[in-house]
């Protein structure tokens, strides 16, 4: 029997009520179905229950899951049928540790990334472009300055900057956004001169004779330079988040998590928490502010809605990896790519950004008031630094399931993973590291040994962690699926290495790394993160398999469509709220105009 059955035939059955009562429980099946789901593989990362033939959905939740037969019952004449066609249904993707804000931001600048230029002469080209469509006077602000991937691209001059933009405070920021270029009209726009003190988590460089040389390092200094960019109508920053929203559910997401959200545009905390509460939302939506935006904050712990939370603060730890802020036990490699081209100085170890003393405050702060605390980790350092206060302050004051997270975790040793689980403490992975920067950090910046146990994932698993994997868009391009391969592959980007083969894991791993481990580590695996009765219809649709396609072929599988609460995603280029917005942003530049 089919789902092609009549709907007469089906109330037909519905009406043998002791027959029905045999397979669902009244109370918990009384209703027909809004929309079944059948004609596919079905994954339901459940493994009480792996793969299932049909599923249905009542009132935005999962209400029954099983064989079609079973399910097909439940198909009453208002019922919404959606054959996959030999698609493959899955719980909804789950971005674990994004920058939507950023991300928005930072598509509407110059794009000179190393994912899109292959040379350094097609960066320059695109920057002077867009360099030349800026009227003088105003900011030009590019991203994606990345000599890790395009090896042969050299470091700028002050000189060279204010050469290359005379008329035009220049912005020009590492794909990675922990360190930039500016030129002096910046400087000087951003009322920073040699005798600036260096903000806290970041500095000014400069040269041997205490001038400021161009180059600005870590997030405290790039933060000084996003203050003196132009602001503009809340609802010109509400329409470029409602996008970015759109980009991460074509991408396969129906939950992003952002640690670090950093206020670089207006209200950024009720901007983020508009544009996810709507009820066109296309993912919902979980935030770590940075800490002193949480602290002046109303927002309070255990407060929000499926739409939009806080779950706690982001402390950075320690920094980049190529930006020399990778918090190590043992130097850089000192060479000319590591010294001349990123900018690190010879023997450098990295840095932390807080002493202990200030580091074991804000986790006692924060662990104390019920806040879930995201810790930017990267080397050995920082996540000794992060366990040690973390252990302290669980001393002082217990709890069993924080899941405090230790976000990135570059080079944590093994037994630091060990660590970290007997302190209740979780770990997620920013993969791409092994895929976009392999072959750099292998060659030339921390060499082999250590590369080998960059991102050790399966150790973590090994360790008893329920591990994470995600992308820190925009540093590196959405797409789970690219993530998920590249933790069973550990290929670089030649193909010359793999990186850590014993780091390898499953493919069944990979996938609940971005479906139920993820939900499980934002405390929300008993509402979203596998298909199971009662939890709530969000689904990523994919044209393939991928527990029946070779990794090595999942760069061929593509997203289908997103369903919120078993709606199906709309992405329309144009639609009634994003004309809205546009004449919101229109009239309040034209009054601010005026005003001015």
């Amino acid at each position: 029997m089919g789902l092609d059955m009549t709907y007469k035939k089906v109330t037909s059955i519905l009406l043998s009520v002791s027959w029905v009562a045999l397979i669902f429980p009244v109370n918990c099946y009384a209703q027909f179905a809004d929309t079944v789901f059948f004609g596919g593989d079905i994954i339901t990362v459940n493994d009480k229950q792996p793969q299932v033939e049909a599923l249905s959905v009542y009132q935005g939740k999962i209400q029954a899951l099983g064989k079609l037969s079973t399910i097909e019952i439940l198909a009453g004449p208002d019922t919404k049928l959606v054959n996959l066609n030999g698609r493959t249904l899955m719980p909804g993707f789950i971005d674990i540790h994004s920058h939507p804000i950023l991300s928005a931001m930072m598509n509407q600048t110059i794009d000179i990334s190393g994912f899109n230029h292959d040379t350094p002469q097609d960066v320059l080209a695109s920057l002077r472009q867009g360099i030349k469509e800026k009227p003088a006077g105003e900011w030009v602000i590019a991203y994606g300055w990345d000599p890790a991937i395009i090896t042969d691209l050299q470091s700028p001059t002050l000189e060279a900057l204010d050469a290359l933009a005379p008329d035009n405070p220049l912005l020009i920021i590492s794909q990675t956004l922990h360190s930039g270029f500016v030129n002096t009209r910046a400087y000087q726009e951003a009322g920073i001169d040699k005798h600036t003190p260096d903000p806290t988590g970041g500095y000014f460089e400069k040269d041997s004779n205490g001038e400021l040389n161009g180059h600005i390092v870590e997030v405290g200094a790039m933060a000084q330079f996003s203050k003196a960019t132009p602001k503009y109508p809340m609802s010109a920053y509400v329409y470029l988040l409602t996008g970015q929203l759109e980009n991460y559910a074509q991408a396969g997401y129906t939950t992003v998590v952002a640690p670090g959200l950093q206020n670089i545009i207006p209200n950024h905390l009720q901007s983020i928490k508009e544009v996810s509460e709507h009820e066109n939302a296309p993912v919902r939506m979980f935030t770590y502010p940075m800490f002193q935006d949480l602290h002046a904050s109303d927002f309070l712990p255990n407060q929000g809605n499926q739409h939009f939370t806080v779950l706690g603060p982001k402390l950075w730890v320690d920094g980049s990896p190529y930006a020399g802020g990778m918090a190590m036990d043992a130097p850089y490699l000192a060479n000319e790519f590591t010294q001349k081209k990123l900018g690190i100085a010879k023997g450098s170890m990295g840095h932390l950004t807080y002493d202990d003393t200030q580091l074991e405050a804000l986790v006692s702060d924060y662990h104390k008031q019920g806040w879930q605390i995201s810790a930017h980790v990267q080397g050995e350092r920082a996540a000794s630094q992060f366990m040690n206060a973390v252990e302290k302050v669980l001393k002082e004051h217990p709890k069993n399931d924080h899941r405090h997270r230790m976000e990135h975790n570059a080079l944590v040793t093994h037994q630091q993973l060990k660590r970290a689980k007997q302190l209740g403490i979780t770990v997620s992975f920013y993969i791409d590291h092994i895929n976009y920067y392999g072959d750099a950090l292998r060659d030339h910046i921390v060499g082999k040994d250590r590369a080998e146990r960059f991102m050790a994932v399966n150790s973590a698993i090994k360790a008893g962690h329920t591990v994470t994997l995600h992308t820190d868009t925009p540093s590196s391009p959405l797409g789970p699926l690219r993530a998920m391969r590249v933790a069973i592959m550990r290929n670089t980007q030649s193909d010359q290495y793999i990186l850590g083969e014993s780091e390898s894991i499953s493919p069944m791993n990979a996938i609940k790394a971005l479906t139920i481990n993820a939900a499980w580590q934002i405390f929300e695996e008993h509402s979203r993160g596998s298909l199971e009765v009662g939890k709530l219809a969000d689904f990523t649709i994919l044209n393939k398999n991928l527990l029946k396609t070779p990794p090595q072929d999942w760069e061929k599988v593509k997203v289908d469509s997103t369903y919120i609460s078993g709606t199906q995603v709309e992405n329309k280029k144009w639609n009634a709220r994003k004309v809205s917005l546009v004449l919101q942003t229109a009239w309040g530049m034209l009054v601010q105009k005026v005003s001015d």
